[in-house]
Order: C-alpha cells, then structure tokens, then sequence
C-alpha cells in the first residue's frame, strides 16, 4: 500500500505497487458498515492480499469532461484494479515516511473525532492538506469564487510555521544556527504530514533552500530557489507540468517575487499591497483558470481581499493553536474551535449570499493553447509596463488590448459560423444540445439524469456522481454557453429530466418548454416550480406547433394532449438544419409511433433519435418504413440493466441499411455542419483515432 487510503462513502481506493513496481489504482466497494469500520485501519505500509479484475481506467465519454484516465497516466498509472475481494492485512514493518503518513492519518481522524465539523475540516485542509471532511458544497463554493488556493497549504503557511517554531526554539535557549538546523530538519516532515502536494513540495523545497543558503552564507534569491526547486521537481516527475496544483503554485509565486518592484518599490501601504497582490495572482492564474475550467469569477479580487487575511491572519493560526493545545489542555481547543467554526459558518454563508450576484461567473468556453499564450504574453506585458512605470497611456494600451482580446474570446461564438447538435453520453437516458450558427438559439432537449438511490448513512459519498452537476453543466461550460434559449423536456421520467435542476441552477434558461398533457409528472411539477422561482417563462407545446430561426425549422409533431402513457406523451420534434433532417422522438413507443405514422404519412427524416434507448417497444417496422432514416443515434447506457438496445432493433435497423451509432459504444456523439454541409463525430473513436 503506497498512499493514506480514502475511504469515501461506500468506496475505498488507494495505490498498490504490483510485483513489477507499476503504481495500480485500487478500488473496492465496502460491503457493510462493519468491513468499513475494520478497513478505516489501513494505512501506508501495510500487507494486504487482494482479488478482483485488473484493466485499463476508462476514459472520458463526452468531450470537454474530466478525464480520468489522463488524470491517472499523469500519475504514472496506467492500470485500475477493481477489487472484489481482501484478505486479512498484516502489518510490516514501517519505513520513516510510511510512519509519518500513519501519524498523519491518526492525527486527521482525531481532529474530525473531536471538533466541530466546519473547524475540523479547515484544520485538516490547512494544517494536514486534507479536505476529504469538507462538505462539497464548501468546496463548490470556493471553486467557483476562485478562493480554492486559500485551502491548499502553501509557503504562507510553511512561513507562519517556521516563524512560530523558529520563535519557540530562540525563547527556549536555543542559538540561532542549532534552530535554523531544526527547521531545516522540521520542514521536509512536515512537508510528508501535509500530504506532499505540489504546492507542499515547492513551498518546503523553496524554504529548506534559503535556510541553507543562509547558514552558509551563500546569496541566493527568492526567485533562484524556487527556480531550482521547479527544475528538481521536474527531473523527478516530469507529469507534474499537467498538475494543475503544480502549475498554480508556480505560477502565482513567480508572479509575485517578479512583481516586486511593485509591491515593494513604492510607498504603497498595506491596503493598496493587498489589492495589488490580489490583482497579480488573479491576471497570473487567469490563463490556467480558463484553460481548465473555461471561466472565471469577476469577485474573485473583492473576495480574496477578504478571506485572504481571513484564512491566514484568523483560521490558520487558530487551527495551529488549536493542534497544539489539542493533547494537553484539550477543553480551550475545544472551546476556540467552537468559536472558530462560528466564524466559518458566517463566512460560508456570506459566500451563499454572493451566490445570488449577477455575473458570477463568466463563461469563456474552452480555451486552445495557442490563446493561452496570447494571455501569457498579454500580461507579462502589463506586468512589465507597470513595472517600469511608463506613461499611464501606454499602461492603458496594454491593458485595453488584453481586455480586447478576452472580449473577442467571450463573444466568439456569437461570430461562428458553424452549428451543432451533440447528443450526450449521460447513461441510460437523453441530453442534446443543439446550437444554431453564431449562437442565434440554443436548445437543449433534455437533461440526462437518474433516480436516487436510497443508501445508509455509512454508504453515503461525499458527492453522489450527478449527471447533471458532472457531465452537463460541466460540457455546456466547457462549450462557452451563457444562455439555452430553449429547454425542451420530452417528457416527466428522471432519465430525461433528472438533471434539469442542476442545470437550472447553473446556467440561465430563458424557457422551459413541457409537452402538452393532462397531468405532469412528479419531476416536471417540481422542475416548473423551480423555473418559475428563477422567473423563467414556461411554455407547453402540443401537435401541430412550431418555429424558424433564419434556415433551421422546427415542428412538433406530438403529444396531443390525451396519450394514456408518460412515455407516449413525449414531445416528437422534427427539425431541418444542417443540409439534414432529424427526428427526435423522445421516450415514444408503439402506441405513439401508430400516431405519428397515421397522422403524418409524408414523415421523412434523415437522423432518428431512437425512442426509448432501443427498447423492443418502439421502432417500429411501419414507423422505420414510414421515416426512412439513413443514420439512427441511440441514447444509451453502457451495460444497462435493461438490455438496450434490444437485439431485434438493431436487427431492424441492420435489415433496412440504416447506420447505427450508439452512445454506449462511441461516446458523444456530434453533427457539426456549416451551411448544409457537416460531419459526424464521436468522442471515443476521435481520442483513439488521434491516439495512434
């Protein structure tokens, strides 16, 4: 066992080395609250044997997504092992690291057995570099206001330690070389105890290399060391340039030791120094922020001015305070971390009120290398002008070109010429976006989305994977949309409307549009009620309904109004853009299609949606005979208990010459055209295709 295991919910996961020395990534899924209880004992060092199946992680299904199979190859693991079963453990001997790392463990289940829960999750995250306690709705919270550096442990709190520890040791008698020693010693245990993070490591290894060059008299620069220290971690682990904590905290230091003359070349005062600070690393981390994420927080400044001092001046000396009492006059720990997380629960709370800001989050879209060094260069440049204080107008030049081009990157799609319609891989159910040129309409028919699994309170994750919160809004982001237009649900079942309300909150939505029914649905009335408290309009459309936008047309086919089933009340839509026609179908089985194929004999089109993720109730031999598509796109789950497709569809369609994709198998699937011409493309075969 190489690392601390994590044991989040009902799954446990951690790294084994096999007998070839290759790092494999673990996983199990606990099968009671007891095994979980035995398994919580674990820790780095110890000997266990394990069963199960060894194969290659999977990569990502929908474009723009986290990839965790890339994730995985940047830590040097090319292989997961899916454990089904573990023998007992022995323990073995430990080596000084591994110990260290046990200590950790202890001492992080200690903090979370005896504080608060909003304390004892900072004072993981801060003092242990351990956030797994942090509820992720805090963790979203900081994300998205881009405060999430403020809980990675860095060389402010390598500093606050040393300074403390180097206090102590002089008060204590000490000399100054003999402490100087014992930081030098201290630093890189701490460094292990804090999880040994990117951030961790280049802080540490920055400060051992000044303390050393200072005993021996040796001048060396701030920005020398941590030079040094980025080229010796980058001979040890060349993967750490795709880290995103790596490039961060490289780049936010190197910003600030070369802004300098800035910050210290002029009688600035604090509060000017602060916002000057604060300015720097946002410009500085702008480039990777929209690299990654696609978007940024303009309250970013303003909030870092705040919990900046909050985080470093009050929560971590107080964490530390608290640790250190902690085993000696454990009842004031306990009462400064009772008023400690006071001040976190207000300062969370103030962050929820910011969510209700307008513009708090500006959506830039994916962001191509090439423009990441146009960004790069940009600041750099308003950088160096500040710095040597050139005319004001030529500050201004500089800083209104790189507004210039993060416009022109903001607007693009509104200049594009080509459209989309991207048919989502959520599992076993429907998400498809589809995009007009320059963005004149963007509808989304469906949200994905699952049912709930009711789970005890040991089996319960931090975060339940949500299609919503991770594919769809995720993917939209990375696209650069602002706005849907359109909202279409097909119809009331949670595969197809489960997501929505995540999306709602995420991104705006002018209208939400439900097909015409006697009664809605339990999920639709709450997915109504929740557009209505958003001030969105809400439109029903039935038969015979419909609209155009410039060439694109679109006609609602069905419901009527009086289908008996929820799957045959769905919206059917037909739609012209691309140089293509498309059918989209929704949920429609039998009953429906006999409605379709009585009611619209001169139905044609050359892209159907298959009803009902293939199932053996919808397509038809009338309705296929009827439609006669060329190409037929199944919305469907990789091994879905259900069987979907059925074999007899995809029999039908193989008989009648129709060209099957299929979501399970390809991933994404995506129609980009440009005037009345486009290609098809799936995200699977497109990663193996450039994999060559």
């Amino acid at each position: 066992m190489q690392n601390t295991p994590l044991i989040n919910g009902d799954r446990l996961s951690f790294q084994i080395e096999d007998q070839n020395k290759n790092l494999v990534q673990l996983n199990y899924k606990i099968q009671s609250a007891s095994e979980k209880k035995q398994l919580q004992q674990l820790h780095a060092g110890i000997s266990c044997t394990f069963k199960g199946e060894v194969k290659e992680s999977q990569t990502a299904r929908n474009f723009h997504v986290f990839d965790y199979r890339n994730y995985l190859y940047q830590q040097k693991i090319h292989f997961i092992f899916d454990v089904t079963y573990i023998s007992e453990c022995q323990k073995t001997s430990l080596s000084l690291v591994q110990w260290i790392f046990l200590l950790r463990q202890q001492t992080i289940s200690k903090v979370t057995e005896m504080f608060p829960e909003q304390s004892g999750a900072f004072m993981n995250a801060l003092l242990f570099g351990d956030r797994q306690q942090m509820t992720f709705e805090v963790e979203e919270q900081y994300q998205q206001f881009g405060l999430i550096h403020l809980l990675a442990i860095s060389g402010s709190h390598i500093v606050l330690l040393m300074v403390i520890m180097y206090f102590v040791l002089l008060r204590s008698g000490v000399t100054k070389e003999i402490a100087t020693v014992c930081l030098i010693v201290c630093i890189p245990l701490y460094m292990i105890i804090a999880g040994a993070s990117p951030s961790v490591v280049r802080a540490s290894i920055t400060g051992v290399l000044l303390l050393v060059a200072f005993m021996c008299s040796v001048r060396l620069s701030s920005l020398d060391a941590l030079s040094i220290t980025a080229i010796c971690m980058l001979i040890y682990d060349p993967y750490l340039i795709f880290n995103i904590g790596f490039q961060f905290s490289f780049v936010g230091s190197f910003s600030l030791l070369l802004s300098a003359p800035i910050l210290l070349g002029r009688s600035n005062g604090i509060v000017r120094n602060s916002i000057y600070i604060s300015i720097i690393s946002q410009l500085a981390s702008t480039p990777i922020l929209l690299y990654h994420f696609g978007y940024f927080s303009p309250y970013s400044i303003f909030l870092n001015l705040i919990y900046v001092p909050f985080l470093s001046i009050i929560v971590l000396p107080c964490s530390i305070i608290i640790l250190i009492c902690m085993p000696v006059i454990p009842f004031f720990a306990k009462g400064i971390a009772y008023v400690l997380s006071l001040c976190l629960t207000i300062s969370n709370d103030f962050l929820s009120y910011c969510e209700s800001f307008p513009f708090i989050r500006l959506t830039f879209g994916q962001t191509p290398l090439f423009l990441v060094a146009i960004y790069c260069f940009s600041i750099v440049s308003i950088f160096v002008f500040w710095e040597r204080v050139i005319t004001k107008k030529i500050l201004c030049i500089v800083v209104g070109v790189f507004l210039f081009i993060s416009t022109c990157h903001y607007v693009y799609p509104y200049f594009r010429e080509s459209g989309s319609v991207t048919f989502l891989d959520v599992g076993q159910g429907d998400a498809i976006l589809i995009r007009l040129p320059y963005d004149k309409e963007v509808y989304l028919i469906d949200t994905g989305g699952a049912l709930p699994v009711k789970k005890e309170a040991w089996q319960q994750k931090k975060h339940e994977f949500s299609v919503g919160h991770d594919i769809l809004v995720p993917f939209l982001q990375k696209e650069g949309i602002k706005t849907i237009d359109k909202l279409i649900v097909t119809h009331g079942d949670a595969d197809h409307i489960g997501a929505a309300l995540d999306l709602l909150s995420s991104i705006i939505v002018k209208e939400v549009v439900f097909g015409r029914k006697e009664q809605d649905a339990v999920l639709e009335k709450v997915v109504k009620k929740k557009a209505l408290e958003k001030s969105m309009k809400i439109s029903v459309v039935g038969e015979g309904e419909g609209w155009r936008v410039n060439e694109a047309e679109f006609f609602v086919l069905a419901p009527k109004g009086k289908e008996k089933g929820e799957n045959d009340s769905s919206i059917v839509l037909w739609a012209r853009l691309g140089g293509l026609t498309w059918l989209f179908t929704g949920d429609l089985e039998e009953e429906g299609e006999k409605f379709i194929v009585s009611t619209y004999p001169d139905l044609r089109a050359n892209i159907l949606k298959v009803a009902h993720h293939g199932s053996k109730t919808s397509s038809t031999d009338p309705f296929l005979s009827l439609v006669q598509p060329a190409v037929a796109i199944i919305s469907v789950g990789e091994r879905n208990r259900y069987g979907h497709p059925h074999k007899e569809v995809i029999e039908r369609f193989k008989k009648m010459g129709i060209d099957i994709w299929r979501t399970d198998k390809q991933g994404a699937i995506s129609y980009v055209f440009n005037g009345e011409k486009g290609t098809f493309q799936s995200k699977i075969t497109y990663d193996e295709t450039h994999r060559r």
